[in-house]
């Protein structure tokens, strides 16, 4: 799997959180400009020039990791965080119990491979989270429900898990743009 065009890695047969991400992931790599939704990452410690790092990487299989930041050879990525489950109430072994399970959902894109026109008169970012938005609010997922608590556009927030050098702050401005939606979703345990 090449970096310039790697493969969508999805998990065969996920459960619980993994299973609504997979959902998640479907939905949203049904944008049309999202060439690249991968599914749930971790953050990996890498070593770089003698410094340590930390960088989303998606798990391909076979023991292998993509890493999942900037990556100019592609239009537009996406993957998402998962932060701790947390039980609804209290748990109950007799009735179905839920969890709660915040997300965070970065989509990373190159405004001029999504339409060089357009993107050379108009930084049309809040378009492209308005797809994004749309897709998420119409989202019926299999025993889960999400809930968007806000969006950042902020990079040190966006990225705050991970650490970059400084040369890849040029990702950070035209005609690159990226944002990040801070997801809940409530999931029904599994019996």
């Amino acid at each position: 799997m090449a970096y310039a065009t790697p493969t969508i890695p999805i998990p065969p047969n996920p459960i619980f959180v993994d299973y609504s991400i997979a959902e998640l992931q479907t939905l949203v790599g049904s944008i049309t400009w999202l060439t690249h939704s991968f599914g749930r990452s971790y953050t990996k410690e890498e070593t770089r020039s003698g410094y340590l790092t930390k960088q989303p990487f998606v798990y391909k299989g076979s023991a292998e990791y993509l890493p999942v930041q900037f990556n100019d050879n592609l239009q537009a990525q996406s993957f998402f965080e998962v932060g701790s489950q947390t039980i609804v109430g209290e748990f109950d072994q007799f009735t179905v119990n839920y969890y709660e399970v915040p997300l965070g959902l970065i989509v990373w894109a190159n405004l001029k491979k999504i339409d060089g026109t357009k993107g050379a008169n108009y930084y049309f970012a809040e378009q492209l989270k308005k797809d994004v938005r749309d897709k998420l609010r119409n989202a019926m997922l299999v025993g889960g429900r999400i809930v968007i608590k806000s969006i950042d556009e902020n990079i040190d927030n966006i990225f705050s898990n991970y650490t970059f050098e400084q040369i890849d702050r040029q990702y950070f401005s035209y005609p690159y743009v990226a944002f990040k939606f801070n997801l809940e979703l409530t999931i029904e345990e599994e019996c």
